[in-house]
């Protein structure tokens, strides 16, 4: 079985660096900016043991092949608590050999386990080779436009915020 030829295990400090390089790479394909992100940002942001957010990571032999990184989130619409997965990505070397589904499946146990009761995300409409993989775990397909407001914008916003607090 070829799962059994990888682990997956909790993020760890000692991540950081191979960590860093998985979410650039996602990034990359994403065709978004792979900057931003260091092994300092990740421990302070993602692996210290008091984040909200976890990770998990796909080991095989000690190379890094893949990451789901999540947090807790509410849907109103189910009034259930469940965990958002922020990213999913597995190295071009590492696809196609049951590492992106056993990511997942590990992040859905985790949530089962916490009497969580759904796993969601979301993904770029263009791309299709998620789009089918996604389907393929039985993942529903509800069209929608994700919002978001960053850096200059952000300030911006938070500023008006401040004035009507």
């Amino acid at each position: 079985m070829r799962d059994a030829e990888f682990k997956i295990r909790t993020g760890c400090a000692d991540d950081a660096g191979a960590l860093g390089e998985l979410m650039r790479g996602l990034h990359a394909h994403l065709k978004e900016p792979t900057h931003h992100m260091t092994p300092e940002i990740l421990i302070r942001d993602v692996l210290d043991e008091d984040s909200v957010h976890s990770v998990l990571v796909a080991v095989r032999g000690g190379v890094h092949l893949g990451y789901a990184l999540f947090h807790e989130s509410y849907e109103s619409i189910y009034a259930q608590r469940g965990f958002y997965m922020a990213d999913l990505y597995v190295s071009e070397e590492a696809r196609r050999q049951g590492v992106g589904r056993a990511l997942v499946a590990a992040v859905a146990n985790r949530a089962h386990e916490q009497g969580l009761k759904f796993l969601w995300w979301v993904s770029e409409a263009w791309d299709e080779e998620a789009q089918a993989f996604y389907a393929a775990l039985g993942a529903a397909h509800e069209p929608m436009i994700a919002h978001s407001v960053s850096y200059d914008s952000f300030s911006a916003l938070a500023e008006e915020g401040k004035k009507k607090s």
